[in-house]
């Protein structure tokens, strides 16, 4: 009897005790810290407030720089979302996950004054090759209106493309796109078959012309030759 009390005390204390990952937060040491603040200080001002994207460029990974190459960069085409980031220092990001070559990473950049918005939260994620921590990718994960304005937010899905043009300030879809999709899709439906048509005109037309000519250069092939 005494050992079943014992049981159910243990059991009772387990179910009541909470779970020890829930208090466990993805930590990393402090010179892999340090490394990716290092990072950061170049790559937010240089990728995400555009102001010399080649310091960015030996900062990311080959998987972010896939499909891009130098001369874009240097333009500013480059897979980051800009926006005009103040500060010189970008050390207050918290850990979503982390481990021994990797961590994501959720950073809060503030915008400069006079802009549309205030703040800018970004999902950054961290890739750590050969001892260096490098940018795998950077997406706005939500931004923040300036202080003063109207209180919005915007998430992640608001940043597809396109997305931010289609919304207005209170979140809505604009009035115009009602107008402009539907216009859209009417003049799609109204002008493809004169497009059809107009290009089976066009070649068969084309055909005509080549025909008549082949014709021609055959009935000058088959003239009798003058007399000397």
């Amino acid at each position: 009897m005494r050992r079943l009390a014992v049981a159910l005390a243990a059991v009772l204390l387990g179910a009541l005790a909470p779970p020890a990952f829930a208090t466990t937060k993805p930590t990393l040491p402090r010179t892999d810290r340090a490394a990716i603040n290092r990072t950061l200080d170049v790559f937010v001002p240089a990728a995400i407030g555009r102001h010399d994207s080649m310091r960015a460029w030996p900062l990311a990974t080959r998987t972010m720089r896939l499909g891009s190459d130098k001369d874009e960069w240097r333009n500013g085409f480059l897979p980051v979302t800009p926006f005009p980031v103040i500060g010189t220092s970008f050390h207050g990001w918290t850990i979503d996950t982390a481990s021994r070559d990797h961590a994501d990473i959720v950073l809060l950049v503030h915008l400069k004054k006079g802009a549309p918005l205030g703040a800018v939260s970004f999902d950054i994620a961290m890739r750590k090759l050969r001892g260096r921590w490098l940018v795998d990718s950077a997406v706005p994960a939500a931004t923040f209106s300036a202080a003063g304005s109207d209180s919005q937010i915007l998430a992640q899905p608001d940043f597809a493309p396109q997305a931010g043009h289609a919304f207005s300030r209170s979140g809505r879809i604009s009035a115009k796109w009602v107008l402009i999709i539907p216009g859209i899709l009417f003049g799609l439906i109204v002008l493809t078959p004169f497009v059809v048509i107009y290009g089976h005109r066009i070649k068969e037309g084309r055909l005509r012309r080549e025909r008549a000519e082949s014709d021609r250069e055959r009935v000058f092939r088959n003239l009798p030759e003058r007399p000397n």
